[in-house]
């Protein structure tokens, strides 16, 4: 293997290790940080109201569901990195694609998480069609 793809293999490892760590790391500040608002509105016996706002997490916007999706896209983000790792480099493609695709049509609520990760697998994508084995 020459010098210049024997680098090109060491950096898309390191661009399947980091979408696979921010996988995880998106889905944890996904999971703990305030993802909205809920308000409640008390009314008096006078009749007036008072709004009372308090945050809410994902798990309780979204249950145990959304908990599931968070799961999913960490293993989405895990797949690229464990397959290349294996030497199945369609499998690792096939992945990253998913990861990526379903990243953008989550993109109105948890997608924009995962845009660094998403990012990361893109390069990875390219960097991977200059290292395919010539016959």
């Amino acid at each position: 293997m020459s010098k210049q793809k024997s680098r090109l293999v060491h950096w898309i490892r390191i661009l399947f290790v980091l979408a696979a760590i921010w996988g995880v790391v998106a889905g944890l500040l996904i999971a703990f940080m305030p993802f909205g608002m809920s308000a409640t509105v008390e009314v008096t016996p006078a009749g007036s109201g008072e709004v009372i706002t308090t945050p809410v997490s994902f798990y309780e916007s979204q249950g145990w569901w959304g908990i599931f999706m968070l799961f999913v896209f960490a293993a989405l983000y895990y797949g690229p990195l464990h397959f290349y790792r294996r030497g199945s480099r369609g499998m690792a493609a096939l992945f990253a694609v998913a990861a990526i695709l379903l990243t953008f049509l989550a993109g109105f609520s948890i997608g924009p998480f995962y845009l660094a990760g998403a990012l990361a697998l893109l390069i990875a994508l390219v960097l991977l069609t200059f290292t395919r084995e010539k016959r």
